[in-house]
């Protein structure tokens, strides 16, 4: 979804994954035409998936780990994961990443939800409705339809 574009009718709900700004205008001014409240301004912007939230968590797993050994061995493991170097803490956060993304693609958990940015407002062109007017609706002149007064 990143470099996805998305249009709006009134700023706030958004819909549509277009490749190009160009696109979702277009899309914008389509709708804009077919509602029933044609809005005076459309909004396109870019979309942002939202982060799925699996980095970050090898600090924790480590002191998870290390609290539960202690819970179990008492001070006999109080040393237990104190060492951990910030390399091989990158590299663990590294790894759990991978697995936690993979885990969410293959149980189809990844986020649907998304932020909007770089929003343009395009103003909509007002609808002119030309009337044909038939040889039968024309006045020809005035008075002189036979009354009386």
């Amino acid at each position: 979804m990143v470099g996805k574009y998305a249009f709006s009718l009134n700023g706030e709900h958004y819909r549509g994954g277009f490749d190009s700004r160009e696109e979702a205008v277009a899309e914008a001014m389509e709708a804009a035409r077919r509602s029933p409240d044609v809005p005076q301004t459309v909004f396109v912007g870019r979309r942002v998936p939202g982060d799925t939230k699996a980095s970050g968590h090898a600090r924790a797993v480590l002191a998870h780990m290390a609290a539960r050994a202690r819970e179990q061995f008492d001070d006999a493991a109080s040393n237990y994961l104190a060492t951990v170097s910030k390399s091989q803490l990158d590299s663990l956060d590294g790894m759990l990443e991978m697995v936690i993304l993979g885990w969410l693609e293959r149980n189809e958990l990844m986020p649907t939800f998304f932020k909007m940015e770089a929003i343009g407002e395009y103003p909509v062109p007002s609808i002119t409705i030309a009337r044909a007017v038939s040889e039968a609706e024309e006045v020809h002149e005035i008075g002189g339809g036979g009354y009386e007064m």
